[in-house]
């Protein structure tokens, strides 16, 4: 993605008068010397750059290599806490648990701008494993100094469709040449007034090679799409195809499979985000119940599409949606095609962006994304000296909640689901399924100390109820299926979750609030340091009633919070899915359990909490690493940006 969230540049800050002594509340932090923070907030059970500024997920380098490992790239800029000189660093893996970085820790690049079709930057793209010579290829966004995005006047040329090829299962890549029949292999905008022109995700489908047959003249294998959108129209997400399996270079317009309305949204309810003004990093997958499934023939699997929608979010969250959309296709006779979109909802509600699934083998498709910082001012990121990392990886399928009550309030809006009848007349949910992939959660649980805390019935009145066994740092995951009873109107239903990273001075709080369907993570209280966002967290996620004979019982709230220091990640029914950040300052800010209030009603209910685990402790996604990976911050100067390449730290 092009990044537009961190457009504040902080100065480097000399080393002075500091105090970070986390037993007390903080003095003037920004007085402390850079990378001197390093380690307050910084996640360790996931995926993160060694150092230095992270953001998306390269989709170019996420495959899994020909001896099963995973080989997963990142957009980076060592030695920098900002966005700039976007390069390649990367890091493989044998089972998305733990992680080493490829050429080492000290310089995990891997590409980087060096040609004149890529000097700007080298930005997202998509990897096609037997592609130039039968080595694993990519397709990437090179870019070229002079207006880019889509608040500017970018024209032909700003972005453009590059290759490379690796010959060591990603340790370095070659790039072809720059010239005709060479790179850049797509130059030419397809259209006119175009407000993007990158990150071009490669992808498989008989489904659209039926479609689309050969009328326009292009028969390859596989299809291509590239993200971007039209001044003064909105969002495109532009459709090629190879023209023949015999050159990976030559690829085939066939046309806009996704043409929306500037700002527009799928749902007026709040159920499916906005799309903005200009796509990025899309992405096009299929999934049935068990995962991906590429089969044309199969009647029980979903087309989707995936994409981060720039400019649709009135500033908050880097102004940007990662959606996905239900679709069906259809054909008109020019061999273009054209998706239908039948249902759209965030892939995460929170501090998440450009996330991308790829496919691994025993037909399952694998998503990760950007999980971004919130601090928007810098005003810290000298002291971090990082920022950003990914998300935890998960995988994709369909999810299908049968017996739904056929007569449920706005079960035919539009929203982030559609239905289907069954064979025996009983109606079905259906909606994108997203839950950690089990490698994680499995080691999670067997490297942590696991307590039980006992279930237990709560009326409304108890508020915060803390575990008997605390976690004892700020590393550790909480699950728990939460059950209402006493009424099916939601307004009289209780508000329920829990507490994290507590202490008398700082929390965080986990809730659901059936009254408006939402799943909420309040960060009013997260942190005493008040340059870091405290913004609401806010998921629409709806309880079904499930049918029983005559009767319906509301959906139980199956939860899985993950708390990796500054990283919270909260999966709610396999559903609803949020990302953020939350950074308490204090030691002794690590305190979980239950959370109850009443409904604004009045209404006499209650919620019984079971199932209930803490996982304390979690792993060490880098053991080859040592615990402090800082480097000493480098501030370019003012060239770069006179040049129009981008900020200098």
């Amino acid at each position: 993605m092009l990044k537009t969230l961190l457009s504040v540049s902080a100065p480097l800050i000399a080393a002075g008068a500091c105090n970070p002594d986390q037993n007390s509340p903080p003095a003037d932090l920004t007085s402390c010397p850079d990378s001197s923070l390093f380690s307050v907030w910084r996640p360790r059970a996931r995926f993160i750059a060694p150092e230095g500024w992270q953001n998306d997920p390269q989709g170019e380098r996420l495959y899994q290599r020909g001896d099963g490992s995973y080989h997963a790239g990142y957009q980076c800029h060592p030695n920098h806490y900002d966005w700039g000189n976007i390069s390649q660093c990367a890091a493989t893996s044998n089972d998305f648990v733990y992680w080493e970085d490829m050429n080492g820790w000290e310089n995990p690049k891997t590409i980087w701008p060096s040609e004149i079709f890529d000097i700007r930057g080298v930005f997202d793209g998509s990897i096609m494993k037997n592609g130039w010579n039968g080595f694993p290829t990519t397709i990437y966004t090179g870019t070229f100094p002079g207006p880019l995005g889509a608040t500017t006047n970018e024209s032909e040329g700003a972005e453009m469709q590059s290759i490379a090829y690796t010959e060591d299962d990603g340790a370095s890549w070659i790039k072809l040449p720059f010239g005709v029949g060479n790179n850049p292999i797509i130059y030419q905008w397809p259209m006119d007034n175009l407000t993007g022109f990158r990150d071009p995700y490669i992808f498989l489908s008989p489904t659209l090679s039926n479609l689309s047959g050969n009328l326009s003249g292009a028969t390859g294998d596989h299809f291509l799409t590239i993200s971007g959108g039209v001044h003064g129209l909105g969002p495109r997400l532009l459709l090629y195809r190879q023209t023949s399996n015999a050159d990976i270079r030559d690829w085939t317009y066939l046309g806009p499979i996704i043409s929306v309305s500037a700002g527009s949204s799928f749902s007026s309810e709040g159920w499916s985000g906005n799309y903005g003004t200009n796509f990025e990093t899309g992405s096009v997958t299929r999934l049935n119940e068990e995962g991906e499934s590429l089969d044309a023939a199969d009647a029980a699997a979903v087309d989707f599409i995936g994409f981060g929608a720039a400019g649709g979010r009135g500033g908050s969250h880097a102004d940007a949606w990662p959606l996905w959309a239900i679709v069906t296709y259809s054909g008109p006779a020019n061999g273009s095609i054209v998706a239908n979109i039948q249902a759209v909802g965030p892939v995460d509600w929170g501090r998440a962006y450009a996330t991308v699934p790829f496919s691994v083998s025993g037909n399952r498709s694998v998503l990760v994304g950007w999980a971004y910082e919130d601090d928007e001012t810098l005003a810290l990121a000298p002291q971090r000296s990082y920022q950003g990392s990914f998300t935890l990886f998960r995988d994709l399928f369909l999810k299908v909640i049968r017996n739904v009550d056929p007569d449920t309030p706005g079960l035919d809006s539009p929203g982030n689901w559609i239905t289907r009848t069954e064979t025996d007349g009983s109606v079905s949910v259906l909606t994108l399924g997203q839950r950690i992939v089990p490698e994680i959660t499995n080691e999670y649980r067997a490297k942590s100390t696991v307590s039980t805390p006992r279930g237990a019935t709560f009326g409304g009145s108890e508020g915060f109820a803390s575990f008997e066994t605390q976690p004892t740092g700020r590393y550790y995951a909480l699950r728990a299926t939460l059950t209402w009873s006493g009424s099916t109107n939601p307004a009289d239903m209780l508000i329920a979750g829990f507490r994290v990273l507590a202490s008398d001075s700082e929390w965080t709080d986990i809730l659901f609030q059936p009254a408006n369907e939402t799943l909420v993570i309040d960060r009013s209280h997260s942190s005493l340091i008040a340059s870091y966002g405290d913004e609401t967290e806010v998921a629409k996620l709806r309880l079904w009633p499930i049918l029983n004979g005559n009767t319906f019982t509301m959906q139980s709230l199956n939860l899985t919070i993950i708390v990796d220091n500054s990283a919270l990640e909260v999966y709610a029914n396999d559903v609803a899915v949020v990302t953020t950040r939350v950074y308490p300052w204090l030691a002794v800010s690590t305190g979980a359990g239950f959370l109850v209030l009443p409904p604004s009603s009045g209404a006499t209910s209650s919620v019984s909490y079971d199932h209930i685990e803490l996982w304390d402790g979690l792993i060490n996604a880098w053991p080859q690493r040592p615990l402090k990976t800082s480097k000493p911050l480098i501030d370019d100067g003012p060239l770069p940006g006179i040049w129009g390449l981008w900020s200098g730290v």
